[in-house]
């Protein structure tokens, strides 16, 4: 892929927050991303308070990534197929400013210019990096513009999603084949109002398989509403929350710190890419492997325990519940041993 316009180094705006997440599918099979933008899709020039101005242009990401020394073969090999668009705005909005004759202020239409980055793992997936306004923004643009090529669908992720995350890194099993938990450090629930309120929230925890705040709350039966850990992929680490509606963060620690913008880019889109093809996976898994068994919240209730933590109140809601979802025969078979949670 080239981009004749492509100048300087890579550079994006903002964090990296990813708040548009999609599937893709690919309806034209003579479909040329880069075609398509250069030739069918205005680039940005300079507008007016009437009519401000905005344009896409491809990024030479790829491109980018493949020449970098500082970049390992892995991500780069896991990045080769991914395309960069840049859909580039400006808005104007009437300010108080110093008056040209340092006389007092006025009023004057004052531009300012912003962009959101579009990153498309062809075939599969779609990544918007953004705040959810700009995410929804341009999620509508790429249907507007795109849909007689590719169809899209968004993806947000289920709490139990986020709860077999914890069941596997509790355990110590890797989530893909490339993709694992390493840490898990942070987390919120979230259901029913009690004591200890609607919500529960732990921060920088030294392992959240071990927060009773947590832990408690899942045997209370609360969801899941964000994970947030230290993953490990192809030899690198990433910090990431992973939130329920599809948000992610990935912070500026581990291997991202310090690193060039593309390197964190590169980084960032290899871990979105196996967390989605890891989601796939889960999705797909028979029922009886989506969902914790009723060790999962024994082990809870036994952590708890050690820890001092008192409960009070019956758990068998929350067992019933998910052996419900998994159609487990053990569970159907272990029914008598709710009693000793009680």
């Amino acid at each position: 892929m080239s981009n004749p316009r492509s100048s300087g180094s890579y550079s994006y705006d903002g964090r990296l927050v990813f708040n548009g997440l999609y599937s893709t599918e690919i309806l034209d099979p003579d479909f040329d991303l880069e075609t398509t933008v250069e030739e069918g899709l205005k680039d940005f020039t300079r507008g007016t308070n009437e009519e401000p101005g905005s344009g896409y242009h491809m990024l030479d990401f790829t491109e980018r990534v493949s020449e970098s020394p500082d970049i390992s073969r892995q991500i780069k090999a896991e990045t080769d197929d991914i395309y960069g668009i840049r859909y580039r705005y400006e808005e104007w909005h009437e300010r108080e400013v110093e008056s040209a004759n340092d006389d007092g202020t006025e009023y004057r239409n004052v531009r300012t210019t912003d962009s959101v980055d579009v990153y498309w793992d062809s075939p599969n997936y779609l990544f918007i990096k953004g705040n959810k306004t700009e995410a929804r923004q341009a999620g509508s643009l790429i249907e507007s513009k795109l849909g007689d090529y590719i169809r899209t669908r968004e993806i947000g992720f289920a709490s139990d999603f986020l709860l077999w995350i914890l069941s596997q890194y509790k355990n110590g099993e890797q989530l893909g084949e490339e993709l694992s938990a390493k840490l898990l450090s942070n987390a919120r629930i979230e259901g029913e109002e009690d004591r200890f309120g609607r919500s529960n929230r732990v921060d920088d925890s030294t392992d959240i398989a071990k927060a009773t705040t947590i832990l408690m709350g899942l045997l209370r039966g609360k969801e899941m509403a964000f994970v947030e850990g230290i993953f490990g992929m192809h030899g690198k680490f990433v910090a990431a929350r992973i939130e329920t509606g599809g948000r992610i963060h990935i912070k500026a620690e581990q291997d991202i710190e310090g690193s060039t913008h593309l390197e964190r880019m590169a980084l960032s889109v290899c871990f979105l890419k196996e967390l989605l093809a890891v989601y796939d996976h889960w999705q797909s898994l028979p029922s009886e492997d989506k969902y914790p068994p009723v060790e999962f919240f024994k082990n809870l209730y036994e952590e708890c325990e050690r820890q001092g933590a008192e409960i009070t109140f019956p758990v068998d809601d929350v067992i019933k519940r998910y052996r419900e979802k998994g159609n487990r025969e053990e569970y159907q078979e272990r029914q008598a041993a709710i009693a000793e949670f009680q």
